[in-house]
């Protein structure tokens, strides 16, 4: 499993975890998920595990804005993407579903759906 120091989410060290795939950049395709079973693993480590469940959960903290208004356009895709994979690996787990729900209107995103076979 490949262990990003920081999270999912852009309030912590500006790295998404997504599927791969859908990065480009040396930094994404170093630190892509590979499979749902690599995102229960992360969840399950005892560091980034809880950590991205924090993030997620401030995120749910703010109100009257945008994903996009937050984080801007890139960065609002990444936070839709990496909340559809955690989300897909872990249903049982209510903040990823509820940040797609507040930002995204219940909707996963797409092309992480694709790349997982969904």
């Amino acid at each position: 499993m490949k262990l990003a120091r920081g999270g999912c989410l852009p309030i912590r060290d500006r790295r998404k975890q997504q599927i791969a795939g859908l990065g480009y950049s040396a930094m994404s395709q170093r630190y892509a998920i590979s499979s749902l079973d690599e995102a229960r693993q992360y969840l399950a480590h005892p560091v980034l595990g809880p950590r991205l469940r924090e993030c997620a959960g401030i995120i749910l903290t703010i109100k009257g804005l945008t994903a996009e208004q937050i984080f801007g356009s890139i960065d609002g895709m990444k936070l839709r993407s990496c909340m559809t994979l955690f989300h897909r690996g872990a249903p049982e787990e209510t903040v990823f579903a509820q940040v797609l729900d507040r930002y995204y209107g219940g909707v996963g995103d797409d092309a992480t759906d694709a790349r997982l076979g969904r």
